[in-house]
Formats: C-alpha cells, sequence, structure tokens
C-alpha cells in the first residue's frame, strides 16, 4: 500500500493570522461594497442594512485597518457575524460572495482552533503582530492585571515612585548615590496583610551581593539602625512602626497589619545615601544598573533618575523592562536579558535645569528631590534627568535604567 502523505506542516502564528484576517477583511469590504453601501461609513451601513450602529461601526473598523492585532480585536463575535452576513444577504448580495464570506469565516474559527484555543487568548497572542496600538493594549491587559493582582495579593497603591541621584564621589572612581522610594496612597484590602515598604538590594553582574559601606538616611531623624530611613516631612501621620528585615542581600522595612482601604490608607517615603561606590568596570561589575521593582499593584509607576553631568558615560541609560517571575539567581549561559519583557513607553530626556518639574501625579515631588540633593550639597543643574512613566506597571517586574561602565583610567 502507497505511505499515506504527511500532514502539511502547521503555519507559523504570525503568517497564518495575517492571512486569514487580510481574507476576512476582503470578503466582508467585497459583501458590503456589493450591495451599494460603503465599508467607510458605519452610519450608512447600519441604515443601509439594519445593522446595529455598534456592529456596523465594529465591522468598518475591521475592514479600514490594515493592522492584523486591531483585525483581530475588531472581529464581531460568532452571534454578531452572522446577523451581518444575514443583513447582506437580505440586502442582495450574491451568493457567491456570502459563501467567500463564509469560508473566511470557517478559516477564523481554524486559526483559534490550531494557534489559541480560544477567543481572548488569540486577541493577546494578536498583539505582538503589530507595535501599532501596541502601548494602549499593553496598558488594557496591563490594568487587568493590576485589578486581579490587587485582589490576590491584598494590597494597591495609587503610584509607586522611585528617585535616583548619581552624583560623584569623594574620589575618583567612586559615586555617591541617592535613592527615594515612596508608596503614596498605599491601601490594604485584606487586614492580615503585611508589605516591604521600602528595601534595599545591591548586586554584581553576577547575581552576587555588593557590600559597600551602609547606606545612612536622608532625613537625619531617622538615622539609627533600627529606624526605617523615612523622610518624616513627607510621609501620611501617623505613619505605623515599620518592621526591619535583614538578609543576605540587603534590609527591608515591613508594614505591620492594619487598617482596609481608604482608612487605612497611607504614603510612606523612605530614602537613603550609599556613598562611595565604585564605577569603574571590573570583572564582576561592569554595568551599572538602577532599578525600580514593581512588587506591589499600582496605578501607576513614576522613576525618575538623574546624573551628574560629569558622567556622560551613563547617559542616556538603556530602559528595560524584566520579569521577576522564575527568577532564582543567576543563569550561566542565558545572558542578561533571558527574562525581559517588551515596553512601549519611551524614556524622557528632562534635560538639565532648576526644580521644578511637572509631576501632578505625587504631591510635593519637588520638595522631596530638593530635600534630597540639599542633603549632599549638590545642584539640581548639574545633574540630567531621565524619567520612567507607566500606567498599571506589571507586576512583579522590575523597570531598569542601566549604562555601560567606564574602564579605570
Amino acid at each position: 500500500m502507497p505511505t499515506a502523505a504527511p500532514p502539511p506542516p502547521t503555519p507559523a502564528f504570525p503568517v497564518h493570522a495575517r492571512g486569514v484576517m487580510r481574507s476576512v477583511r476582503g470578503a466582508f469590504s467585497e459583501l458590503i461594497t456589493d450591495v451599494g453601501a460603503s465599508p467607510h461609513d458605519s452610519q450608512g451601513l447600519s441604515r443601509a442594512c439594519g445593522l446595529n450602529k455598534n456592529l456596523a461601526w465594529k465591522v468598518s473598523k475591521l475592514i479600514q485597518t490594515e493592522d492584523p492585532a486591531v483585525a483581530i480585536q475588531q472581529m464581531p463575535g460568532s452571534g454578531g457575524i452572522e446577523i451581518f452576513l444575514r443583513s447582506m444577504e437580505r440586502a442582495g448580495a450574491r451568493e457567491a460572495l456570502l459563501k467567500t464570506a463564509r469560508d473566511a469565516i470557517r478559516d477564523f474559527d481554524k486559526l483559534i482552533q490550531l494557534h489559541s484555543g480560544d477567543r481572548a487568548t488569540l486577541e493577546m497572542m494578536g498583539s505582538a503582530l503589530s507595535s501599532t496600538g501596541r502601548q494602549q493594549r499593553d496598558e488594557y491587559h496591563r490594568r487587568l492585571l493590576f485589578q486581579g493582582g490587587s485582589y490576590v495579593w491584598g494590597a494597591q497603591a495609587r503610584v509607586m515612585l522611585k528617585v535616583g541621584i548619581v552624583g560623584r564621589g569623594k574620589a575618583d572612581g567612586l559615586l555617591d548615590f541617592l535613592s527615594l522610594s515612596a508608596l503614596v496612597g498605599f491601601r490594604r484590602l485584606r487586614p492580615d496583610v503585611t508589605w516591604t515598604m521600602a528595601a534595599r538590594r545591591a548586586r554584581h553582574d553576577d547575581g552576587s551581593p555588593m557590600f559597600p559601606p551602609g547606606p545612612e538616611p536622608i532625613d537625619p531623624n531617622s538615622a539609627g539602625d533600627d529606624k526605617a530611613p523615612l523622610m518624616l516631612d513627607f510621609c501620611s501621620g501617623p505613619l505605623p512602626h515599620l518592621r526591619r528585615v535583614e538578609d543576605a542581600t540587603g534590609i527591608s522595612f515591613e508594614l505591620p497589619e492594619g487598617p482596609v482601604g481608604n482608612t487605612g490608607a497611607l504614603t510612606c517615603v523612605t530614602g537613603t545615601i550609599q556613598r562611595g561606590i565604585p564605577y569603574y568596570r571590573s570583572p564582576s561589575n561592569e554595568m551599572g544598573e538602577h532599578r525600580a521593582t514593581c512588587d506591589l499593584p499600582a496605578e501607576l509607576l513614576l522613576f525618575d533618575l538623574f546624573i551628574h553631568n560629569s558622567f556622560t558615560f551613563a547617559m542616556p541609560p538603556e530602559m528595560g523592562l524584566y520579569s521577576d517571575l522564575n527568577t532564582f539567581g543567576p543563569y550561566p549561559g542565558r545572558g542578561r536579558d533571558f527574562n525581559r519583557l517588551p515596553i512601549y513607553e519611551t524614556l524622557q530626556d528632562l534635560g538639565c535645569g532648576p526644580l521644578p518639574l511637572a509631576t501632578p501625579d505625587v504631591a510635593n515631588y519637588n520638595q522631596m528631590v530638593q530635600t534630597m540633593f540639599d542633603r549632599v550639597g549638590w545642584r539640581p543643574t548639574d545633574f540630567r534627568g531621565y524619567r520612567v512613566k507607566i500606567a498599571y506597571p506589571a507586576c512583579p517586574a522590575s523597570v531598569v535604567l542601566r549604562y555601560d561602565l567606564p574602564e579605570a583610567p
């Protein structure tokens, strides 16, 4: 007996999806034109064919877009498709064109069955087909993650603020780093929730801990080994006592259990100074990195980094977003970008100049940053600022600003 022919290879999703959506759009466009309506006029289509206005708009949008990601998103559901085809039939569309449209719909159903299994997953997969509109699509899904994460973790914040200032140290090859971390409008959604409000972590490129001299608080009133480095003038009051927790990689301060919702809402601002950090390249440290860890569902992440004008090697820093899932230490051979996530927000260059900066999302922002500069006697005009702003940042993940360290002279 002759051997059966092997089944045709499964088409790659991007090629398959683009071809199917092109066929659907073309078939729908020909139907509408055939009955004397215009695919570009959703209101005229609604009147001419007796279609619901929302369905007419969706079909019109589907036909007009050249973006396969948007086309998948605008594809009506099975009920809406059947209503559309029946209306075309009543309006006098030719049978051959109706058959072409039904064949295209069957191909769309096969696309779902083969690659995703359901429509919602297909839409998520389809987002990667085009960068146009990707930021808006990503934000939509991150907002869903924020809502689900708030429920699961039992806490959320209105704004997660991170500010870093990179300045010259006392000796050549050393820098001082000021760091401010704030959770603005933090709320527990369950009374048993505790949360790390601030942490200081320092690591080499290979993941091993870096231990320069310990950090000191920006606010002198928060000095002491058993105190959290609070910037008291900017915290809401009365702020509960924060528990100090120390491990092999650094120190963290935990908010204990407490009231939920708006009655327990608070703002916590911490700030530290790390002095004498080497910045010349070494075998264990080839890049400078500044990280804003998104470990709490938040409506907004605001991450600002100010770099001394003389540190030209650090400007502009490279921006990346990294997953903190499935990260259990160094991964030899994988490279540092194995867990990198797509990000479509841009790094803003704030330029050099005096404060204030426009930051309507955080009250007292300029006073906070000016306090940081004043604490070490630096001038904002000697620094260049960069900003990352992300609505509903992915959690758990980290935004990283990094740069190549220079060779020692």
